[in-house]
């Protein structure tokens, strides 16, 4: 049985379009982005924080890819479906769809790896907690790895 993805909407800003009022492509990954956010939100957890000890956490970008099929327009709402393709210990792969009514725009895909900056060090790749394991497997689609 399959988890349906979560859905979210955003209204296409004038700055976000080109001059025949088209959203430019690379607008699709920041949708991306503020989808993730909105998902993690959803859930409870939090795409950038602190640890209690003060280690910055994050979700540093692996890949991202987009692919187009029809444009969206300045003053449209489009909805956003975010669906967990893959979850590891320390990755996570989304994956999007656009759509305006029956209209698919665009799909999407990106995966991120939980990673920690502790205090003077450089980001490393770590496991993420579980707490955000069993949470984000909540949206799992596929085989989980």
């Amino acid at each position: 049985m399959s988890t349906p993805p979560f859905i979210t909407t955003h209204r296409v800003e004038f700055f976000e379009t080109d001059l025949a009022g088209i959203v430019h492509f690379a607008n699709y990954y920041r949708f991306m982005e503020q989808a993730e956010h909105a998902f993690f939100r959803a859930l409870g957890l939090k795409i950038h924080d602190k640890l209690p000890d003060g280690t910055v956490f994050g979700w540093p970008r692996v890949t991202a890819s987009c692919s187009f099929n029809a444009p969206a327009r300045y003053e449209e709402e489009i909805e956003i479906r975010v669906t967990v393709i893959r979850r590891t210990k320390r990755s996570l792969t989304t994956a999007y769809e656009f759509w305006r009514g029956e209209t698919r725009l665009a799909t999407g895909e990106m995966k991120t790896a939980y990673c920690i900056v502790p205090a003077g060090g450089g980001l490393q790749s770590v496991d993420m907690p579980d707490e955000y394991f069993e949470r984000l497997g909540e949206g799992l689609n596929a085989v989980d790895s």
